[in-house]
C-alpha cells in the first residue's frame, strides 16, 4: 500500500501531523500543568498570608476560639482548604468541617521549615491524605516570633481532571487534524500522481517506438518543468530514431542492392546480419539468425575461412567452389573482422560470384593451350618439311612439291589463326570499323555458298536454300556478314555428316530479315548451349586439330550481328542437328 508515491506521501502527511500534534500536546500538557502549579502556588501563598494576617492577635494571645472563628469566616473565600497550626505543628483549626483535624499533630519534618519562618510549597503524594495534594505552608509572624503556622492544600485530583480534559480536547483535535490532513494529502497526492502516472504512461509509450509522443503538465511547478523535458527528450530521441532508421534504410538498400552477398557472426559464430544474395547464394533458412554459422552451412571450406579470420583477428581472401547448385559457383570471398572500441565482435564476409570470370580464365588457359598447339604443330610440321627438303632429303620434284603443299596448307592455317585474333582483338578493343552500305543479302549468301562449293562437294552434301523473291538490299557492311555466313556454314558442313543435308532459309519479319541455317549433325549438348558464343569455348574439344577451329568464331559471329543492331539464336538437339538464326533490320539507327 505504501510502496506508490501516493501512499508514502500519504504516510509521511499524516505521520508529521501526527507527531507534531503528540509533542504539541505534551508541551501544551506540561506548560499547562506548571501554569497551573505555578499560579496556584501564588495564590495559597497570598490566602495564607492573608489568613496568617487575620490571626496572628489571636494566636499570639492564645485566644483560640477567636482563632477558629475567622478561619471559618474566610473559608468561604478560600480557593484550597486552611489549617491553622500553634508553635508546635498541633492543628488548632481547619476549614474543612467533613474532618476533625482539630488537635491532629503534624509531624515534625512537616512543620519544622515554616516555624523556622520559610514559606513551604510541597507538591506530591500525601500520606495523610493518601493522594497527591498540593500545599503551602505560611509561618505566623508576631514580633519577629513565629507563633504559628497556616496551611493552605489542594487535592490534585481537580487538576488532573482538568489536564485529563485538555488532552481530551487535544487528541479529539488530533483526530480532526488527521482527518483533515489525509483529506488534504490525498487530494494533493492525487493531483501530484496524476501528472506523474501522465509522465510515466508517456515514457512506457515511449518505450514502445512511440516517439510522438508528448507530456500535457499545466501545473506550473516542477512537475510541469519536468514533463517539458520530456517533451525535449523525446523530440531528441524522435530525431535521433529517425536519422538512425534513415541510416539503416541506406543500409539495408546497400546491402539488398550489392551483387555480392554479405553474412556477419559474432565471435561464437552465430548469424547476424545476412543480405538477400547471401541468404539465395548458401541457400540459408529463414531462421538463420542466431544460429551457428555451421549449423547450415555445409560447404567445410567456407566455414575454415570464416573461422580462420576470426581466430587470428585478420583479413581472410581466398576463393572455393559451391558445389550443392545445379550449376557450380565459384565464389571470391573476403572476410575481415569487426572490431568496437578495440574490442573483437566478429567478422565480415563479403562473397562475390566469380564465376563467368573464372569460367574465362579458364577458357583463356585452355585457349593458350590450344593456340600453343595450333601454332606448334603447323610450325613443327614446316620445319621437318623444309628441312628435309634443305638438307637434300627429299630430292624427287613430285614429292617436293607434296611437301611445299602441306608446307603452303599450314602457312593458310597459321593465318587463320592470326586473322582471327586480330578480329578478337579489334572485338575485345571496339576497334571493329563497319563499311555499311546497301547490300543484297541474298546474293551474299549465294557467294558465300559458292565459296564453299568444294567443301560441300567433298562430303556429298545436299544444301537447300529457301531465298523468297523479295527485295533483300540491306544496310550493311557486306564483308562481315559474308563473314558471318561463312563462320556459319562452314560450321555446319564439318560436323553435317556425309552425303547430309544444309539447309539455308531467308523469312522476312516486317523491317526485318531472318536467316536460318540448319543442319542434321550430331548437336550440341543442352548444357553447353549457354556458353556456345564465349570466346575459346569449343563444344567438342577433341576435335581440336580435325576441325581447324580456334573457338574464337561464334563469338566474333555475334558481335558482327549486334553491331548491326541484330540478334542471333541457337537450336540444337542432340543426334538431330542445329540451327543458327540472325536477324537484321533493313534500315539502322
Amino acid at each position: 500500500m505504501f510502496k506508490g508515491i501516493f501512499g508514502k506521501l500519504m504516510a509521511r502527511f499524516v505521520a508529521v501531523i501526527l507527531v507534531t500534534l503528540i509533542v504539541l500536546g505534551i508541551f501544551l500538557t506540561y506548560t499547562f500543568e506548571d501554569y497551573y502549579f505555578k499560579n496556584k502556588e501564588k495564590e495559597f501563598i497570598t490566602q495564607g498570608n492573608k489568613v496568617a494576617d487575620l490571626v496572628e492577635q489571636s494566636l499570639c494571645n492564645g485566644n483560640y476560639e477567636q482563632t477558629v472563628a475567622y478561619l471559618r469566616r474566610a473559608s468561604v473565600f478560600l480557593e484550597g482548604r486552611v489549617w491553622i497550626t500553634d508553635s508546635k505543628g498541633l492543628i488548632l483549626a481547619a476549614s474543612n468541617h467533613s474532618q476533625n483535624w482539630k488537635g491532629v499533630k503534624l509531624k515534625k519534618e512537616e512543620v519544622k521549615k515554616v516555624l523556622n519562618g520559610k514559606t513551604l510549597i510541597r507538591k506530591g503524594m500525601s500520606k495523610m491524605f493518601n493522594q497527591p495534594v498540593l500545599s503551602v505552608a505560611v509561618p505566623v509572624v508576631v514580633n519577629n516570633k513565629v507563633v504559628g503556622a497556616v496551611f493552605v492544600y489542594s487535592p490534585l485530583s481537580g487538576v488532573s481532571g482538568i489536564i485529563g480534559k485538555l488532552q481530551e480536547l487535544l487528541f479529539f483535535a488530533t483526530l480532526m487534524a488527521i482527518v483533515l490532513a489525509v483529506i488534504l494529502s490525498f487530494t494533493f497526492s492525487k493531483s501530484l500522481l496524476t501528472s506523474l502516472n501522465r509522465v510515466n504512461r508517456a515514457a512506457l509509450k515511449l518505450a514502445e517506438g512511440k516517439f510522438n509522443t508528448r507530456v500535457e503538465t499545466n501545473t506550473n511547478d516542477e512537475i510541469e518543468q519536468l514533463g517539458r523535458t520530456f517533451n525535449y527528450l523525446a523530440g531528441e530521441l524522435e530525431d535521433t530514431m529517425a536519422k538512425l532508421n534513415q541510416e539503416k534504410n541506406k543500409l539495408e538498400s546497400i546491402l539488398v542492392s550489392m551483387n555480392e552477398g554479405v553474412v556477419a557472426i559474432n565471435q561464437e559464430q552465430e548469424i547476424i546480419l545476412t543480405n538477400p544474395q547471401a541468404t539465395k547464394l548458401l541457400d540459408l533458412s529463414e531462421d538463420k539468425f542466431d544460429k551457428k554459422l555451421e549449423g547450415i552451412i555445409q560447404d567445410k571450406e567456407l566455414l575454415n575461412i570464416f573461422n580462420n579470420s576470426l581466430e587470428n583477428e585478420e583479413v581472410t581472401i581466398s576463393e572455393f567452389t559451391l558445389d550443392h547448385l545445379q550449376q557450380p559457383i565459384r565464389i571470391l570471398v573476403h572476410v575481415s573482422p569487426i572490431f568496437a572500441n578495440n574490442q573483437l565482435l566478429g567478422v565480415v564476409g563479403v562473397m562475390q560470384d566469380i564465376s563467368d570470370r573464372w569460367e574465362l580464365e579458364q577458357l583463356q588457359k585452355e585457349f593458350v593451350a590450344n593456340v600453343s598447339h595450333e601454332l606448334k604443330t603447323p610450325l613443327t610440321s614446316i620445319q621437318g618439311f623444309v628441312k628435309a627438303i634443305r638438307d637434300k632429303v627429299v630430292v624427287d620434284e613430285k614429292d617436293q612439291e607434296e611437301y611445299l603443299n602441306i608446307i603452303l596448307s599450314e602457312v593458310k592455317r597459321l593465318t587463320r589463326l592470326v586473322n582471327d585474333l586480330l578480329d578478337l582483338s579489334q572485338i575485345e578493343s571496339g576497334q571493329i570499323t563497319m563499311n555499311i552500305s546497301e547490300y543484297d543479302l541474298g546474293k551474299t549468301i549465294e557467294q558465300t555458298i559458292l565459296n564453299l562449293q568444294p567443301q560441300i562437294d567433298k562430303k556429298e552434301l545436299n544444301i537447300i536454300t529457301n531465298i523468297p523473291d523479295i527485295d533483300l538490299n540491306l544496310l550493311m557492311d557486306r564483308d562481315r556478314i559474308g563473314q558471318v555466313l561463312l563462320n556459319l556454314l562452314n560450321n555446319a558442313i564439318t560436323f553435317t555428316p556425309k552425303e547430309g543435308k544444309i539447309k539455308v532459309k531467308v523469312k522476312e519479319i516486317g523491317t526485318k530479315v531472318k536467316v536460318s541455317i540448319e543442319d542434321n549433325g550430331p548437336g550440341i549438348p543442352e548444357e553447353e548451349l549457354k556458353y556456345i558464343w564465349n570466346r575459346f569455348h569449343k563444344v567438342d574439344k577433341a576435335r581440336t586439330r580435325t576441325s581447324n577451329g580456334t573457338g574464337l568464331g561464334l563469338s566474333i559471329v555475334k558481335e558482327i550481328i549486334e553491331q548491326h543492331q541484330g540478334q542471333i539464336t541457337v537450336e540444337s538437339e542432340l543426334d538431330k542437328g542445329t540451327k543458327f538464326s540472325f536477324i537484321l533490320p533493313r534500315e539502322l539507327n
